[in-house]
């Protein structure tokens, strides 16, 4: 016999674990019983054991009897659940910071929040509601941040209503197609609200990848040096340099008027949150060809290590990638890991430890 099948072994009728069987040993309600009323209603209960670790209970119900609880949100005049086990917060933008608080980048939203970047969906626009009405009666943004598939977003509500317990219907099959939702409850007043697949908006949002695209991106990983693949920021410097970091050694990307910086020593900064940041330029440390001054504000991408930050000044910020990133071709130069294809285009990969112990050698930085 199998492990499994030993384990189910208690579900028997009469089962009991005394030492010594008695008149009143195993006359109980046992285990038969629970299991019994389990299939009555169509699920299954299952156990696993690893002696001297625990032991696992696992007891599925059909979706028509599940209680779960869930945030109650409104949008385009509909109301829908998210169910609170992909909630991480809540943000809520007023005022200028509403107006100013979401950039666009390569036309894909995305909001800083504590210095990363979140990816941005509005759930009219996915689900194609009109919301003309909403919008009009509250300048604010109302942001759910959400989790699915390893990965935080945010979902730009318009009105965040309260917290219920509600009991999950399944959709029929006219509606199970639809991706965008796992199932409908009906509310208290009577009216139905569709739940919200969470995983399945981020992958109509191409935020997430389908189960196939993940076995695919295991394999090429496990077909190569078995690294996974991480994100990446792209962006230009000079005329035709095109760079990538990776996003991890991203904090912060910020704007600043160039009339503010300033000089220390022979390094060029900036007043930054209560700090001088030193300020590299990196087409000047990279001699690479620009004809044009720009115009505008600074596009600086600001790395923070060990407490002290130091910001890449750039020309354009251009995307942010999630992928493999194999080197095909290496660098002479000890601030470049090398050349990479990312998007179909030649990518120079920038060694930020590297740079900053060059510039640190070379007194620009501190």
């Amino acid at each position: 016999m199998s492990d499994r099948e030993i384990g189910n072994l208690i579900f028997l009728a009469g089962f009991s674990t005394a030492k010594r069987v008695t008149n009143v040993s195993g006359r109980g309600v046992g285990m038969d019983v629970v299991k019994t009323n389990i299939e009555k209603i169509g699920g299954t209960v299952d156990i696993s054991s690893v002696r001297g670790h625990g032991t696992t209970l696992k007891i599925k119900i059909p979706l028509t009897l599940a209680i779960i609880p869930a945030l109650i949100v409104t949008s385009g005049s509909e109301r829908f659940a998210i169910p609170q086990v992909s909630l991480v917060e809540l943000v809520r933008l007023e005022g200028k910071t509403a107006e100013t608080g979401i950039e666009m980048i390569q036309e894909a939203a995305v909001y800083r929040l504590r210095g990363n970047l979140l990816p941005i969906i509005y759930l009219t626009r996915q689900l194609k509601l009109d919301n003309n009405q909403n919008r009009l009666a509250s300048d604010a943004i109302n942001i759910v941040v959400l989790q699915a598939d390893g990965r935080q977003f945010g979902l730009v509500v318009d009105e965040i209503n309260d917290t219920e317990e509600i009991v999950v219907k399944p959709l029929g099959k006219q509606l199970k197609g639809i991706s965008c939702f796992a199932g409908a409850t009906i509310m208290g007043d009577g009216k139905v609200a569709l739940i919200l697949d969470i995983l399945g908006l981020a992958q109509g949002a191409s935020l997430a990848s389908t189960s196939h695209e993940r076995s695919s991106a295991a394999k090429d990983a496990a077909a190569t040096d078995g690294r996974q693949g991480e994100s990446w920021l792209l962006f230009r410097v000079g005329d035709r340099g095109r760079l990538a970091i990776p996003l991890s050694m991203v904090s912060r990307l910020e704007e600043f008027d160039p009339a503010t910086t300033e000089f220390s020593g022979n390094c060029e900064v900036v007043q930054y949150r209560g700090e001088i940041m030193p300020l590299v330029r990196i087409a000047d440390v990279l001699r690479l060809p620009t004809q044009a001054a720009r115009e505008g504000p600074m596009q600086v991408v600001v790395h923070s290590d060990g407490g002290r930050s130091i910001g890449l000044v750039v020309d354009e910020i251009l995307d942010i990638v999630d992928q493999h990133v194999s080197v095909t071709r290496k660098a002479e130069d000890a601030r470049l890991l090398g050349s990479a294809i990312i998007q179909q285009h030649v990518t120079d990969l920038l060694n930020v430890p590297a740079l900053m112990m060059s510039m640190s050698g070379e007194g620009r930085i501190a």
